[in-house]
C-alpha cells in the first residue's frame, strides 16, 4: 500500500552527535564536516548516502541527543480535507540549517546548532479548476536546488522557497488541470520535483481505486514557468489499443515486455470515467546529469486487485522508465510485474550509481520493488544485468510478480484465484517484501526486506472512487516501511522496537543499537551543524503511523 493509504502523527526530530569524550584512538578523524542532505534520498542520485569523517564502526556507540524539535500542533488548512500532526518527510540538512516539512504543510527552517526556529512559511492551497481527490497533507519529502527549499503541494502545484529568505520564490500551479486524456482524479503525492539545469520535473499522483487520474510527469522551464513536456503512464481515457506499439516506437524505445494490442482496454471507461489506471510512485527519482536522462518508477495498476477493467501487462505500470529530459521522450522501460493483481509498486526511490560489471565500469540504476526482487538494470539500454530475489521470501498465488524468473505472465487474468471468489492467499502480502527505500555505498546495494502474506477477497471495481481496490477483508494490513541509511562505513536503520540499529555497512555486523523509545518507521538522515559537528537526525512518530483500511463494500 502506498505511503498515501496510511495515517501518520511524526511528532518529533531528535538530533544526535558525537559524545564529548571521543576516543581519541579512533579510526574517525574527528575532523570538521560539511555533510549536506538535499534530497528525499540524500541527494539526486537517490543513494541514502552521505559521507562524513567524524562518526564511523568504531565510534558510533558514542552518539548523544544534542537537540529535539517539537514539531507544533497543526493549525487548519483552508482546502485540505485531512488534516494531520507532524510529518513524515525527511528532514534536509543544507550549509547548517535544518529543513523540514509538516503534513500541515508548513515548512520549518531549522539552526542545526540548538534546534532553533529560523522562519517558517505556511504554504496556501487553490483547489480551482483542477480535478482533484481527497486532499491530505500527505508530504514525502522537500528538496534543495539553486538556493530555494521545494516542495509539491496536493492541490498539483510546486513552490519553492527561499532557504536562507524563508519567502516565496517560485510557484507553479494547477499542474493537473486540462490534462488531455484525463476522466479520473488527482490526489496526494507530496513528491518533491527533481531537476537537470533549467529544468524542473513534477511528477503526479493518483489514487489506488476506480478514480485514478492520467498519471502523468510534467517539465517546466524555472526560469520562465511554461510547460516544455509531459510524459503519460497509461494511455488516455476511452483506451489505445495501440497504446504499447506507439508509446515505445522499436525504434527509439525498448522494454522487457513485449506490447499486447488492446493493453489497458477501454481503460475502464464508464459514463466518460476512467475506472483504471497508474501513475508514477511516490518515490524520489534519480536524475544523470551528464547523459540528460531522469529515471522514475511507477505505481501498480488500479485497481489494485480486481483486473476485470485492464488487460495486457498494463504499460507502465510497475516499471522504472528512463526519458529524455529535454523533449520527456521514454528511451527504455523495464517493467517488474506484468499485469499485477497484487499492489507491487516499484515506490520508494531509484538509485543510480556505477558498479563494475564484466571488467567494465557501468552507469547503474538500482531499483527495489514491492514484488520483493532487487534489480541491477544498464542505465544507458535498460538491459538486466542481475537480480536479487530474497531467500526468506515466501510467493504464493503471486505469479506474474516472479516475471524475471519465468519470463511469463497471464495478461488476462482477472484476479487472484480467478474465477473463485473466495478469501485467497498472498505472498508477498499487501504490504510486498520491499516497503523501503534502498541504499548504495561502498559499491554495496542495501536493502530491508519482509516476509509477510496476506488474506483477501475479491470484490467488485463497478463503482466510481477511491476506496474501491478491488479487494475485501484484507489481513493482516500492517505496515513495515522502514529506511536504510549509510555514512561512513555505518549502516542505519530506525526500526518499529524504538532502536535506531546501526551496523559495519562492510559486514553486516551489528554494532550498537541507540534507543529513541518510540516506533520508527524513517531512518536517520545525515547533516553538519554550523560548528562542523556530524549530526543524525531522527524523525519519531506514535504507532498509529501504519493503520489502513480498504472498502468493505
Amino acid at each position: 500500500m502506498r505511503l498515501a493509504c496510511r495515517t501518520a502523527a511524526l511528532l518529533s526530530i531528535l538530533v544526535f552527535a558525537q559524545g564529548p569524550s571521543l576516543a581519541t584512538n579512533s579510526s574517525s578523524t574527528g575532523a570538521p564536516t560539511d555533510a549536506n542532505w538535499t534530497a528525499m534520498n540524500a541527494n539526486r542520485n537517490g543513494t541514502n548516502h552521505a559521507e562524513q569523517s567524524q562518526v564511523g564502526p568504531d565510534n558510533v556507540n558514542q552518539l548523544t541527543k544534542r537537540w529535539v524539535f517539537s514539531i507544533p500542533p497543526a493549525s487548519p488548512v483552508k482546502g485540505l480535507d485531512l488534516l494531520q500532526n507532524g510529518s513524515i518527510s525527511p528532514p534536509l540538512s543544507v550549509n547548517g540549517t535544518v529543513y523540514i516539512v509538516t503534513s500541515y504543510l508548513r515548512i520549518y527552517a531549522l539552526d542545526s546548532t540548538d534546534g532553533s526556529t529560523v522562519w517558517s512559511y505556511q504554504a496556501e492551497l487553490n483547489r480551482t479548476g483542477v480535478s482533484l481527490s481527497q486532499l491530505t497533507g500527505h508530504t514525502h519529502g522537500l528538496a534543495y536546488y539553486r538556493g530555494d527549499i521545494w516542495f509539491s503541494l496536493p492541490d498539483c502545484s510546486v513552490v519553492g522557497v527561499g532557504a536562507v529568505s524563508g519567502k516565496l520564490d517560485h510557484h507553479i500551479a494547477r499542474i493537473c488541470a486540462d490534462i488531455p486524456g484525463n476522466s479520473g482524479l488527482y490526489d496526494s503525492s507530496g513528491v518533491p520535483p527533481v531537476f537537470h539545469n533549467d529544468v524542473m520535473i513534477w511528477v503526479s499522483s493518483v489514487s489506488e481505486g476506480t478514480d485514478v487520474g492520467r498519471g502523468f510527469l510534467a517539465a517546466y522551464n524555472l526560469t520562465t514557468g511554461t510547460l516544455l513536456w509531459r510524459w503519460f503512464v497509461t494511455p488516455p481515457a476511452g483506451g489505445d489499443p495501440l497504446w504499447d506499439q506507439t508509446s515505445c516506437p522499436l525504434t527509439t524505445c525498448h522494454g522487457n515486455v513485449a506490447a499486447y494490442q488492446g493493453d489497458w482496454g477501454a481503460m475502464g471507461s464508464q459514463n466518460h470515467l476512467s475506472l483504471a489506471g497508474a501513475g508514477p510512485a511516490f518515490g524520489q527519482p534519480a536524475v544523470d546529469e551528464k547523459r540528460g536522462i531522469v529515471y522514475v518508477a511507477t505505481s501498480q495498476p488500479s485497481p489494485d486487485w480486481n483486473a476485470t477493467y485492464r488487460p495486457g501487462p498494463n504499460l507502465y505500470s510497475d516499471s522504472i522508465v528512463a526519458l529524455n529530459v529535454t523533449n520527456g521522450k521514454m528511451l527504455w522501460f523495464f517493467q517488474s510485474t506484468p499485469h499485477d493483481l497484487f499492489d507491487f509498486d516499484c515506490g520508494w526511490n531509484v538509485v543510480l550509481g556505477n558498479a563494475l560489471v564484466n571488467g567494465q565500469n557501468r552507469s547503474v540504476v538500482f531499483k527495489g520493488c514491492k514484488n520483493g526482487y532487487v534489480y541491477a538494470l544498464d542505465a544507458s539500454i535498460g538491459s538486466l544485468l542481475w537480480y536479487f530475489n530474497p531467500p526468506s521470501v515466501k510467493r504464493v498465488g503471486t505469479p506474474n510478480a516472479n516475471y524475471v524468473v519465468t519470463d511469463s505472465y497471464d495478461p488476462t487474468q482477472r484476479w487472484i484465484d480467478y474465477p473463485s471468489a473466495s478469501v485467497f492467499e498472498q505472498c508477498p502480502g499487501a504490504n510486498g517484501s520491499i516497503e523501503s527505500d534502498i541504499a548504495f555505498a561502498y559499491k554495496l546495494v542495501f536493502v530491508a526486506t519482509y516476509n509477510l502474506c496476506a488474506f483477501g477477497a475479491v470484490t467488485s471495481v463497478d463503482s466510481f472512487g477511491a476506496g474501491h481496490w478491488g479487494v475485501r477483508q484484507l489481513e493482516p494490513a500492517v505496515s513495515q516501511a522502514n529506511t536504510t541509511t549509510v555514512s561512513n562505513g555505518v549502516l542505519y536503520a530506525g526500526a518499529l522496537d524504538g532502536y535506531i540499529h546501526t551496523f559495519d555497512a562492510r559486514t553486516g555486523q551489528e554494532i550498537f543499537a541507540l534507543n529513541v523509545g518510540v516506533d520508527l518507521y524513517e531512518s536517520p538522515t545525515v547533516g553538519s551543524a554550523r560548528c562542523g559537528d556530524t549530526l543524525l537526525l531522527q524523525l519519531t512518530s506514535p504507532s498509529s503511523y501504519g493503520v489502513f483500511s480498504a472498502n468493505q463494500r
